[in-house]
């Protein structure tokens, strides 16, 4: 069995445990697991299916399964939403604060979404950790922190505005859209591509020649996303048209 079989066999036994006791809820999700799970359970009848991150707009989530006949659920049930404020004039980013939770001995999959912004960093776990970071958190590499317990509600909200680009490529290959969106050359993106890095809506693609599509979303592992947001016309010289939406780390 490959990871992905692994994954369903496990989502598979959440939603029988849901058909028999009324509910069940897997730890969270990266995108990628999320966008398969759901291809495979949307269709499910015997347990409703859905994918939740604590907030809307999450990237990775947890699917819950419930019997129709019991009902629904809380986000408060499954999820906990904590912030941790430092000084302004340190600055942490998102590995900063993932590689310190991460020191105290926790799962990466009991993390949900981490969001970061001046003098603080929001992000939401599994309820039964909420209490042990609390009282453990104090220190991202030498930066002291103050954690409390927020409301899911006061979760900022992702309001990321991409830098917007207009440029033309020889073809819609993988290599050639990413070569524009981040200004490097396409055997730099061949290279980023063969190890591994790079991510087309949330599967890692290994082939350079891959055809992008409209509302594409890539993700490159130490230097951010972009979005294929438009597809236009051709050159004089028959090259494509295209406009990319690119996001920061």
């Amino acid at each position: 069995m490959n990871e992905n079989d692994i994954l369903i066999a496990r989502m598979s036994d959440l939603a029988g445990r849901a058909v028999k006791t009324g509910f069940a809820a897997s730890k969270f999700l990266t995108p990628a697991e999320s966008q398969s799970v759901t291809e495979h359970f949307t269709r499910r009848r015997d347990a409703i299916f859905t994918v939740d991150g604590g907030f809307d707009g999450a990237e990775r989530t947890r699917a819950v399964f419930t019997n129709p006949d019991w009902g629904g659920y809380e986000r408060a049930d499954l999820f906990a939403a904590l912030k941790a404020v430092h000084s302004p004039q340190d600055t942490l980013g998102h590995r900063d604060i993932l590689g310190a939770l991460m020191a105290l001995g926790i799962e990466r999959a009991t993390i949900g979404d981490i969001i970061v912004d001046e003098a603080a960093a929001t992000f939401v776990c599994l309820p039964e950790l909420g209490g042990y970071i609390t009282e453990n958190f104090k220190k991202a590499g030498r930066v002291s922190l103050e954690v409390s317990a927020i409301g899911l509600e006061a979760i900022p909200a992702r309001e990321e505005e991409p830098a917007v680009k207009i440029d033309t490529v020889a073809s819609l290959r993988l290599d050639a859209v990413l070569s524009a969106a981040f200004g490097m050359s396409r055997a730099k993106a061949a290279e980023l591509i063969a190890t591994g890095r790079v991510s087309c809506d949330h599967h890692v693609c290994l082939r350079t020649d891959k055809e992008v599509n409209e509302n594409s979303l890539l993700s490159v592992r130490g230097l951010g996303r972009a979005k294929l947001m438009e597809i236009g016309g051709a050159s004089r010289k028959g090259r494509s048209f295209i406009k990319i939406g690119v996001y920061g780390r």
